[in-house]
């Protein structure tokens, strides 16, 4: 398909995002933006991204099951540049921070993008295979930022005081899954958002507008809106240690080594207790592990498909990986629920 990317991007900054998919694959791609003319030649092979906070954009995206920010927006404003259900504005006094909207029980409901975040352009291929359709081919239209944050006050919280101080939580248990967000990390400088949620600058790589980092402690997860990267307990005491970079933080980030290496510093440091080795007793001693293994076919974590390390004279077998370890009673179970698939 012959597409040109929009003219009414040309004020504007990008970046490159996979074929089909909608995450920017370039590290530091906050710091890399391309010029309107410099993302053309790598478009339709690849997506791009229109980034928001940049020259005065953003991009209201809605989350609400009826549309009601966007029906709400085209009321109050009339029309403005729009791609599938994205609504572009051009935000005169905006300090390009990103703006959350929660609906009257707290729930969000949508936001209009800013600095560190982006959209998908038009023209791009959506991952269903369905291409983002200009859906109002007009002007981008401008408005100063009090008088929109004036039409959507409903949905906009008063921000709560930043915290001047709350010490790490003293946790100890056995799953390093379980370690709680602020056991790594101090709530200290972070503004209470409600509902559990505290934000503000990053506590690795800083923030520019004093926003891009994101925790939850009702779910114990975290995200950086620069980077678009998170995880839990592990990947953040991974990105605080210097095992990864932010930018690398999310699914499988922490196989091998990397893995071994957040348990070993998490004992260390974050409360993580050690298994407890006992003397094995009974059929433990007649038994090899690793014979069982073999026999079972059982050589490698399920989990992570990262081979198990046996301690044959103990009966113990261990996953470098993700932690997974025990005895022969448990392994045993393992082989039987697996000869039953």
């Amino acid at each position: 398909m012959d597409f040109k990317i929009p003219e009414q991007y040309i004020d504007m900054k990008f970046c490159r995002v996979r074929y089909k998919t909608k995450k920017p694959f370039e590290l530091d791609w906050t710091n890399k933006p391309y010029t309107y003319e410099e993302i053309h030649p790598h478009f339709p092979k690849e997506n791009y991204g229109v980034m928001t906070g940049v020259n005065c954009l953003g991009v209201l995206d809605d989350d609400t099951k009826d549309n009601i920010l966007l029906k709400l927006a085209l009321e109050s404003f009339g029309e403005t540049f729009r791609v599938r259900n994205h609504l572009y504005y051009k935000l005169k006094n905006w300090d390009g921070q990103k703006i959350i909207f929660y609906d009257l029980v707290g729930k969000h409901c949508g936001e209009l993008q800013g600095k560190g975040q982006m959209v998908v352009g038009a023209g791009s291929t959506h991952p269903s295979g369905e291409i983002y359709e200009i859906k109002n081919n007009v002007s981008i239209k401008e408005i100063d930022v009090e008088i929109f944050k004036s039409i959507f006050q409903d949905f906009i919280p008063e921000l709560k005081p930043t915290i001047a101080y709350k010490k790490r939580t003293n946790w100890e248990g056995e799953d390093v899954k379980d370690i709680p967000i602020t056991s790594v990390i101090s709530l200290g400088g972070l503004r209470d958002m409600g509902n559990g949620c505290y934000q503000g600058s990053h506590i690795v790589h800083g923030s520019s507008g004093g926003m891009n980092f994101r925790i939850n402690t009702l779910n114990n997860t975290w995200y950086c809106f620069r980077c678009s990267s998170g995880g839990s307990s592990p990947e953040l005491i991974a990105v605080v240690e210097g095992i990864i970079n932010c930018s690398e933080a999310g699914k499988n980030c922490l196989q091998g080594d990397k893995g071994s290496k957040v348990i070993e510093i998490a004992r260390e440091k974050y409360g993580l207790k050690s298994p407890e080795i006992k003397k094995p007793m009974g059929w433990a001693c007649s038994i090899n592990i690793k014979r069982m293994a073999e026999r079972h076919g059982l050589l490698n974590c399920p989990k992570c498909n990262i081979p198990f390390s046996f301690k044959e004279v103990l009966g113990f077998y261990k996953c470098k990986s993700c932690g997974m370890f025990g005895g022969l009673k448990r392994f045993a179970l393992m082989c039987f629920d697996k000869n039953k698939k």
